[in-house]
């Protein structure tokens, strides 16, 4: 039914984590497909059009929150599509990843919506147990 596991939305400054981390662990290691616009957006076409057809295809969307995140004009349109996705689909499919601090007040109303009423992962960066946990989190989660 769905081509992708997730579609993984992310400011292009947390490709490396993406990259290095998401990818290895989930693709690698756990063999979900998932979306990722630095490697499978194909080139000359809309990329709005690219963006809804992908989280179309994708049963999840995983949103990588950073403070750079909430400032992407493109993050914010992948969040509103993957919310639309939730609206029209019924299933829960976002999977949200605090993936920084974020300073107070930054969230949007609709975000804080969204955060305030389901689960969502944060990134511990020097906690080797928080790290397994947040692996195992993540992957049931998708």
């Amino acid at each position: 039914e769905y081509e992708y596991d997730a579609f993984v939305s992310y400011d292009f400054n947390d490709f490396p984590w993406v990259k290095h981390g998401l990818m290895v662990k989930l693709e690698q290691k756990k063999n979900f497909r998932l979306c990722v616009p630095h490697r499978d957006f194909p080139g000359g076409e809309v990329l709005e059009e690219i963006i809804v057809d992908r989280i179309r295809k994708s049963r999840k969307t995983i949103m990588l929150i950073t403070p750079e995140f909430l400032r992407s004009h493109w993050c914010e349109f992948e969040f509103r599509m993957a919310r639309s996705q939730l609206f029209d689909s019924g299933n829960d499919v976002i999977v949200a990843v605090i993936l920084k601090p974020l300073p107070s007040g930054c969230v949007s109303g609709s975000l804080y919506q969204v955060l305030k009423k389901k689960l969502y992962l944060e990134w511990v960066e020097d906690n080797a147990a928080a790290k397994d946990l947040f692996w195992a989190k993540l992957s049931d989660a998708i």
